[in-house]
């Protein structure tokens, strides 16, 4: 007997559009009837083709998925929330606290598509993660805390005591969001510590990645390097 696509269940298969989005992909938008804190319960009606967002066939709601709320009473509802359950075809709960709201909207946007993908850390030394999405993360901000960023929307500034670098940063032009910072400290004219940190893009404030260098000399000649990967 033959598969038919009553057979197939949504969850089950990631289809091209899941696999290929960037996670900025809205494939459903709603009303909200309400959200009720402490439950962290979101009620909303039937969508425009009559459909729901636990056995609609065309835009059923997942785990995972992110679910951007926006236009409830006093924004008590607003907000960013990731998907925890969804308890029915009018009911889905959220892993982020939700306040007591009613009315307004929410869009549903599907995870990026290396969200979905498997990978074994063996051998790794940058990463432990299991998720494509993070292992990639993870190599970037580990090669970053080694290499300076792009110059493409970058500036760059140096902060010195007298003639001493003290502070190399680099920060995105279009937000102001810190990219990466070393900070140097001294001990007669030389380098004894060196702390880089690269900052989450989503803030410019966030320490995402962190690793500190000391130094010990000869002389004048550095005869020792231990590094720690802080973060």
């Amino acid at each position: 007997m033959g598969i038919s696509k009553a057979d197939l269940v949504d969850a089950d298969v990631y289809d091209a559009t899941e696999l290929n989005t960037d996670g900025s992909v809205v494939f459903l938008t709603i009303t909200v009837v309400s959200t009720t804190s402490g439950t962290n319960t979101v009620v909303v009606n039937l969508a425009a083709d009559g459909e729901g967002i636990f056995y609609g066939k065309d835009h059923p709601v997942e785990v995972g998925d992110t679910a951007i709320i926006s236009g409830t009473s006093g924004g008590l509802g607003d907000g960013t929330f990731l998907v925890a359950s969804v308890v029915d075809d009018l009911t889905f709960t959220t892993v982020e606290p939700i306040g007591n709201s009613v009315g307004g909207s929410v869009s549903f946007k599907f995870p990026p598509g290396a969200h979905e993908i498997g990978f074994k850390p063996d051998d790794q030394n940058t990463t432990s993660n299991n998720n494509l999405q993070y292992v990639v993360t993870d190599i970037s901000n580990a090669t970053l805390l080694d290499d300076e960023p792009g110059s493409v929307n970058t500036t760059y500034t140096v902060t010195r005591s007298g003639s001493l670098v003290t502070q190399e940063k680099w920060v995105n032009t279009g937000n102001s969001f810190a990219i990466k910072q070393i900070d140097y400290t001294y001990v007669s004219s030389k380098v004894s510590v060196e702390v880089r940190k690269v900052f989450s893009a989503a803030d410019g404030t966030t320490v995402i990645a962190q690793k500190t260098l000391n130094y010990s000399y000869s002389g004048s000649l550095v005869t020792g390097e231990t590094v720690t990967r802080d973060v």
